[in-house]
């Protein structure tokens, strides 16, 4: 499945998996207006080192998808700022999700590319590596797969797993279908 349905948010993700694979709330839109859902494409960072980042769009991430940077919920440097950030956008990226921080993001936020992360810092990266692309990463005790889907918006990020999607996604109109029923019940009766 190439394209999601526009009303897939997070809430009805998690509603989805009944809570599971929800990250931890202090990862944060950048700026709150900001939706984006594609398969991930995984990186693990180390801490105050974003070299496997620089490889990583070197690749380059396949157009559509959404990296998600692990390894730096410790970090005091920043997993991108807003050259990288250009640079990954023009790769036809779709956002970014980290556990790290990031910087230059009034940059970021005028370019209009879609970050969630633990907040920002002015300070830049090494670049010695270690790191890894493509694989799986743990963020506050979820696991991200290649391939696994991102939602993420102004409620949180939501990672369902790859093989769980078409399943998933039923659920999810389920629910939106059953809410969309008892709004219109609630609005009737309001009168």
């Amino acid at each position: 499945m190439d394209r999601f349905p526009e009303w897939l948010s997070a809430t009805l993700a998690s509603d989805a998996t009944e809570g599971r694979g929800v990250l931890p709330s202090w990862i944060r839109p950048l700026k709150v207006d900001w939706r984006v859902v594609g398969p991930a494409f995984v990186v693990l960072a180390s801490e105050d080192d974003n070299q496997a980042v620089v490889q990583a769009v070197a690749v380059p991430p396949p157009a559509g998808s959404v990296l998600v940077v692990g390894g730096m919920s410790t970090s005091r440097t920043a997993t991108i700022g807003g050259l990288m950030a250009l640079e990954i956008q023009n790769l036809g990226v779709a956002g970014l999700v980290t556990d790290g921080l990031v910087r230059d993001a009034q940059e970021i936020r005028e370019l209009g590319f879609p970050v969630w992360c633990r907040g920002t810092t002015p300070t830049a990266s090494a670049k010695r590596g270690p790191g890894a692309i493509g694989g799986a990463v743990a963020i506050g005790g979820t696991r991200v797969r290649d391939g696994d889907l991102v939602i993420a918006d102004d409620d949180g990020v939501v990672i369902w797993p790859r093989e769980r999607i078409p399943e998933l996604l039923a659920r999810a109109q389920a629910k939106l279908d059953a809410d969309n029923a008892r709004l219109a019940r609630l609005r009737q009766a309001r009168g």
